[in-house]
């Protein structure tokens, strides 16, 4: 029997999934340093392919235990095959709002991402940072999913506003700002926060479908 949850219970599992980003830090300080005894502070180019490794599992744990609790207690994400056709100007909307996040990348690499980050590294290096980002961009949409879902069930209704958008914004992009804990980068954190209102616009114009979003909006911020 389907529960609907109460906003407060998505919105939680949406706050979850920006915690999970937070792993990386256990994974800096506990996995690697303390019980693989890493120095952390002169990285091995071989030690930060662990790393991301590492830290993807982590992930990829939470993202599964997250998807397997919603399901099994609230039904949702629902089935997509209900959801109907996406309109071609939904279609279109959401190819301009993938556009846009590649006119950031080429601000910030003056090329595609993957090009950008391939320079001088090793293929295995590459191939670990992309198993990382694949997982990250997961937590992502769990955190633009249940925002949204959350902020419906409060309003009991649809909303053409990217409220998850806005929560990935507030949480994930935000967090950009001192990411690299490098002090603050006023860039990153901003094209982030971009990034994070496009991808919720993605997400709506793609008719709630999780893997369709997942896909543009990994595009969006892999490539």
């Amino acid at each position: 029997m389907k529960i609907e949850g109460k906003w407060t219970s998505y919105l939680g599992l949406g706050l979850l999934s920006f915690a999970a980003v937070m792993l990386e830090l256990f994974s800096i300080f506990v996995i690697e340093r303390m019980l693989l005894h890493i120095d952390i502070a002169n990285y091995t180019t071989g030690q930060r392919s662990l790393h991301s490794v590492i830290t993807a599992c982590l992930w990829a744990v939470v993202i599964l235990s997250v998807l397997v609790y919603s399901r099994r207690r609230y039904h949702y994400p629902e089935d997509t095959e209900k959801s109907g056709r996406i309109p071609s100007k939904d279609w279109k909307a959401a190819w301009i709002c993938l556009l846009l996040c590649k006119v950031m990348t080429f601000i910030d690499w003056h090329t595609l991402k993957i090009i950008g980050e391939s320079r001088g590294q090793s293929l295995s290096r590459i191939v670990t940072q992309y198993i990382y980002y694949i997982f990250e961009v997961g937590l992502v949409l769990l955190i633009i999913l249940y925002g949204q879902k959350a902020a419906e069930v409060l309003l009991e209704r649809e909303s053409s506003v990217p409220f998850g958008g806005i929560l990935l914004a507030l949480t994930w992009g935000m967090f950009h700002f001192i990411s690299r804990g490098v002090g603050i980068e006023w860039w990153n954190g901003i094209s982030c926060i971009i990034f994070s209102l496009l991808s919720g616009l993605m997400y709506l114009k793609l008719k709630r479908r999780p893997i369709c979003s997942y896909l543009m909006i990994a595009v969006g911020y892999l490539l």
